[in-house]
């Protein structure tokens, strides 16, 4: 009769989206398949070990194991170090088993992108081949608040590779590091090279001089989208040129908050907020809508007149007037 032992098995799997229920099914998935490929009944687990990429925090992997019936099994869970160039939401497990006859080998299971953890294992049958999905290349030009916030929110969404600049070299910096985009590049036109769609999020006042080194550097039939909060001042009218050569969309996120620069950027920024489109010609491009989809945020169709007519009233008159009541009270305030 062969002698029982203790014995694990690992396990890794790609989830699409930093969604719980992606985060879920995505659990429920490879445990299933290291209880199939391994023959493992819940009696025989001691435990089971989760850890997770730091982008995957909507879930519990471990909520996959009570639901498939390991009520009874103690579970952990971690969150693995950022790692720069390590792939990017990964559920890994490592299960400990108990009456393994000794000598027998368990099938470890790499599934998705994260078979490309384990080459070796290529021609192993408990592997499943990454499944190529082409993700849409943005370019986001500007950093802050809302570039940065527009890159967390495509982190969480998946199916984007975000491609970042800033003038700002400790901006790069904090953006890539932070999670805000996949890779940064040091000059606009190497940004917007070979991207679907360029969003600029750069201030309002200096829009009206990047649209068009945007437009020039995008391929011919891109996508253009802007972000600032008027119309006036030459944006339109650089909007109109650069429509020419690319897809020119006007946009208005309304949302923010207090916070200056990237350290206000958060991935839930847009979440239900209206978002206004002003397109140049010819519609909303597929690309746009995809992208607020994504955001969370509610598309609404604006003339430009009527946006710079409603902000004055709502915003940029009550802005001025607080700052102007701020100067006069200063004095008295000290």
């Amino acid at each position: 009769m062969p002698r029982l032992t203790i014995a694990a098995v690992r396990g890794a799997i790609s989830v699409r989206a930093n969604r719980a229920p992606d985060i879920r099914e995505a659990t429920a998935r490879l445990l299933e398949t290291l209880v199939e490929r391994n023959a493992i009944t819940p009696d025989r687990v001691v435990s089971a070990l989760f850890t997770t990429t730091p982008d995957l925090t909507a879930d519990f992997p471990a909520h996959a194991a009570r639901r498939i019936g390991w009520t009874g099994v103690p579970l952990l869970g971690a969150v693995e170090l950022a790692v720069p160039g390590a792939p990017r939401r990964i559920v890994r497990v490592l299960i400990t088993l108990r009456d393994v006859p000794s000598g027998r080998s368990l099938t470890p299971v790499y599934l998705g992108e994260a078979a490309e953890l384990r080459p070796d294992l290529a021609d192993a049958p408990a592997v499943t081949r990454p499944r190529r999905v082409r993700e849409r290349r943005v370019a986001l030009i500007g950093l802050g608040q809302i570039g940065g916030s527009i890159g967390l929110a495509l982190e969480d969404a998946g199916g984007w590779r975000r491609v970042g600049f800033d003038r700002r070299v400790a901006v790069r910096r904090e953006a890539l590091g932070r999670g805000a985009v996949d890779q940064v590049e040091t000059s606009l036109a190497a940004a917007c090279h070979d991207a679907e769609l360029a969003v600029i999020a750069v201030p309002v006042d200096v829009l009206p001089r990047v649209v068009p080194q945007v437009a020039a550097a995008l391929p011919r039939g891109a996508v253009l989208l802007d972000t600032g909060s008027a119309r006036g001042g030459g944006i339109t009218a650089a909007l109109v040129r650069a429509d020419v050569r690319v897809r020119a969309v006007g946009g208005h996120p309304l949302a923010g908050n207090e916070r200056r620069g990237l350290s206000g950027a958060s991935a839930g920024l847009f979440q239900g907020a209206p978002f206004a489109l002003l397109p140049v010609r010819r519609g909303v491009p597929p690309v746009v809508r995809a992208l607020l989809r994504d955001l969370g945020a509610a598309a609404i169709i604006v003339d430009p007149r009527r946006h710079d007519a409603a902000l004055a009233r709502t915003s940029h008159l009550p802005w001025l007037v607080s700052r102007a009541l701020a100067s006069l009270g200063a004095r008295a305030a000290r």
